[in-house]
């Protein structure tokens, strides 16, 4: 069946959802030039780490980085792309005491139940130091990944720990391929440096009865992976964020990656890509508000 590929991101210039459309998996070309398609409304008013996949009930669902420091993440629905509902704070975090932070929340839908399980990094310091938040070195502190579950982005599981290697992890990203789960995610221990030995995306898989760490498949530093598979092969997108530039790579096992040619719209910062068929009513919409379909 033939798909297309959803990007969304948001820019250091506007903390809010962008998207960009593919049709080869390769070039992506930006919706409205580039410009806002979905504004912060509610918490801080910032929709950071956009994020987009079909939920349980079939409606297109998006989870944000509410600001730096929050115990919750922003959600809102949609059943075309363009137009959403009004925007809520979900509490992933509200129950457990000490939370600093909820970053890059995504989800994905369980095989085996139809669940939507919804992953993110956070710190939790029940006895943090003194002085406000914005003065902590996040690299510092531990971070791991945490999850619940959902079947309507309403009522939530209570929160636990799903990946905690023993070392800090941030973006985690998630492809479901049949009864596996491949997982890309941040190394965020040390300082970032170019050419360094941490701050690279690792990839792991994990099957029902298996776990196995595939090992770093980017440079240092890089952040915000997102995975997606077009035709044979997985690609991943992620950020070089100290450089203001794009990386990608692929692979058709998951385990050796070579350097892929990917484009993306100016200014994009922590993109998640969602594949879609090419029937679906929303894709006309997007590719008409693109170079594809005539801007």
């Amino acid at each position: 069946m033939p798909t297309v590929h959803v990007l969304s991101y948001f820019t250091t210039e506007e903390e809010s959802l962008h998207l960009a459309v593919s049709v080869d998996g390769r070039t992506f070309h930006a919706v409205d030039d580039g410009g806002e398609i979905l504004r912060g409304a509610i918490g801080s008013e910032s929709i950071r780490d956009p994020f987009i996949a079909v939920g349980p009930d079939g409606r297109f669902h998006l989870l944000g980085t509410n600001g730096w420091e929050s115990d919750a993440i922003v959600h809102t629905a949609s059943d075309d792309l363009l137009t959403w509902d009004e925007q809520t704070l979900l509490p992933v975090m509200g129950a457990v005491a000490g939370t600093l932070n909820c970053w890059a929340p995504e989800f994905f839908v369980e095989p085996d139940s139809g669940r939507a399980r919804i992953i993110w990094s956070s710190v939790v310091d029940p006895h943090p130091v003194d002085g406000p938040q914005t003065d902590r070195d996040w690299n510092r502190r531990h971070q791991v990944i945490w999850s619940c579950l959902t079947t309507d982005f309403t009522e939530l599981s209570r929160a636990e720990v799903y990946f905690d290697p023993g070392f800090s992890v941030i973006d985690a990203s998630v492809l479901v391929q049949d009864n596996e789960v491949l997982m890309a995610y941040k190394d965020e221990q040390g300082d970032p440096v170019v050419g360094g030995a941490h701050n690279r995306i690792h990839v792991r898989r994990t099957t029902p009865s298996s776990s196995e760490e595939l090992g770093a498949v980017t440079p240092s530093p890089t952040e915000g992976p997102t995975l997606y598979r077009h035709d044979d092969e997985i690609v991943m997108l992620f950020d070089h964020y100290l450089e203001g530039r794009y990386g990608a790579v692929s692979s058709v096992d998951g385990h050796t990656w070579t350097p892929a040619a990917v484009q993306v719209p100016s200014g994009v910062r922590h993109a998640a890509v969602m594949t879609i068929p090419s029937e679906h009513p929303a894709v006309a919409a997007l590719l008409a508000r693109t170079m594809i379909g005539g801007r």
